[in-house]
């Protein structure tokens, strides 16, 4: 059973797009992989009324046509940190993280000895029912098959992000730009030079020490930047959001009728 690292897989992949799941739908998921091109698709926890048995469905599908499972979990607390393991989750989001402290717990909660303490739990969806290889295997296989990320969303975080990303067992930082431009009281002024300096402080040290840099991008003109910087994970829009503009579209063609 090899130990195959999915941080490795992402920093190679270079820059790759995935859309949000807020809808709660394994068929809006599957319907993300059948569309192709994407690499991941982000699985809303914190802000949607997900349930558990909802975000495995959703990580089945996800898997199922070659997408890599992100969830965002509600806050870093062991159980989330678990469960979405548990379900399946491949890249795991963790909100509000704000210093080496917060960053050493997701790691305790997140990996497996000897990088963490991770729930002792062979049998769960995520470490395949027990399936295949000796127990030495599938723990170094769980934790090189999973990634930790960050999630920078305070001007607090920022500040120590340094430290967050060098947090051993962490694999990366996902900034979450609006929130930190309400930290900083720029809420939702996306071209804020000061807002774009405090993602570039952030990315820049993710850089150094290789680790993965992800964002979500609210508009074309962050994408387009992110991108070029050769940010890895970048979140493109939601299913919410697609088919709130879809309708409008359909809706405006058949006034015009």
């Amino acid at each position: 059973m090899s130990a195959k690292c999915l941080k490795d897989e992402i920093i190679a992949a270079g820059t790759s797009y995935g859309p949000t799941s807020i809808g709660r739908s394994p068929a809006i998921v599957e319907l993300m992989g059948l569309v192709g091109g994407y690499r991941f698709v982000w699985i809303e926890i914190e802000h949607a009324s997900t349930v558990w048995p909802d975000v495995e469905d959703q990580c089945r599908a996800a898997e199922l046509h070659g997408l890599w499972p992100l969830l965002r979990v509600p806050s870093g607390e062991r159980e989330n940190v678990l469960r979405a393991l548990e379900a399946g989750g491949k890249i795991i989001v963790t909100p509000m993280i704000n210093t080496a402290e917060d960053a050493q717990k997701v790691a305790e909660y997140g990996k497996f000895p000897p990088l963490g303490l991770r729930g002792f739990n062979l049998g769960s969806r995520g470490m395949d029912y027990t399936v295949g290889g000796s127990i030495d295997e599938r723990l170094a296989a769980a934790n090189a098959g999973t990634v930790l990320l960050c999630q920078i969303e305070t001007v607090e975080a920022v500040d120590n992000a340094e430290a967050i990303i060098t947090t051993p067992g962490i694999d990366g930082i996902l900034i979450g730009p609006g929130d930190l431009s309400s930290s900083m009281g720029i809420s939702g002024q996306w071209d804020s030079p000061e807002l774009m300096d405090n993602c570039i402080k952030v990315f820049e040290a993710a850089r150094k020490h290789g680790k993965i840099m992800a964002t979500v991008c609210p508009t074309p003109e962050m994408t387009k930047r992110w991108k070029e910087i050769g940010v890895h994970l970048l979140c493109v829009g939601s299913d919410m959001g697609l088919l709130k503009d879809a309708l409008k579209e359909r809706l405006k063609a058949l006034q015009e009728l």
